[in-house]
């Protein structure tokens, strides 16, 4: 069983693919899972190709310049895969990086991690990417309010637009349109 904060993606489990920690998944939202997610983020790192056809998405713990550029090349040969039936014309690409709450403000605690990510998405061709990030504190207290749908990313291809949410707080509704500009706003502080 996983145990999952409660939230969107706990809520959503029966239609959801999870996608673990240090992994790589693909689901197609035309089948009966219509959405794929993962959780348990402090530092690390989710990379996704999302379109309405479906969404790609790697789960990566920072171990490391090379485990991360490993994860990356694995991403980029299932990326290469579902290009041409998944991600033609309407594709989004997005990074979501953890800041860490040091006292005074909110920083990238692994830097040269989030540079191979922007990198290797280059040599993707997927250089317009959205880049959103969620914050923690390296204790926060399950019983805590602000614990809600905690450490999770969600994909959502049910509804006529893709939904990307960000510790259940929805971060893209539409391809179509800029993603909105909320990564100062999200917080657990």
């Amino acid at each position: 069983m996983i145990d999952l904060p409660d939230g969107l993606l706990s809520a959503q489990l029966a239609r959801t693919k999870i996608v673990g920690m240090n992994e790589i998944g693909f689901q197609d939202f035309a089948g009966s899972k219509t959405a794929i997610g993962t959780y348990g983020l402090r530092s690390c790192s989710v990379v996704i190709v999302a379109s309405q056809s479906g969404a790609l998405m790697a789960h990566i713990r920072p171990h490391g310049e090379d485990f991360t550029n490993r994860m990356m090349v694995g991403f980029a040969d299932a990326y290469r895969k579902l290009k041409v039936a998944h991600f033609g014309a309407e594709k989004h690409p997005w990074v979501i990086t953890g800041r860490m709450y040091d006292g005074k403000d909110y920083t990238d605690p692994l830097p040269l991690l989030t540079k191979v990510i922007y990198q290797s998405l280059a040599a993707m061709e997927l250089e317009d990417y959205a880049d959103e990030s969620y914050k923690f504190k390296v204790r926060l207290a399950r019983d805590s309010p602000e614990f809600l749908g905690k450490g999770t990313v969600f994909v959502d291809g049910a509804y006529s637009t893709l939904r990307i949410y960000v510790e259940d707080r929805l971060v893209q509704s539409s391809l179509n349109t800029d993603p909105l500009d909320i990564a100062h706003s999200i917080s657990t502080q």
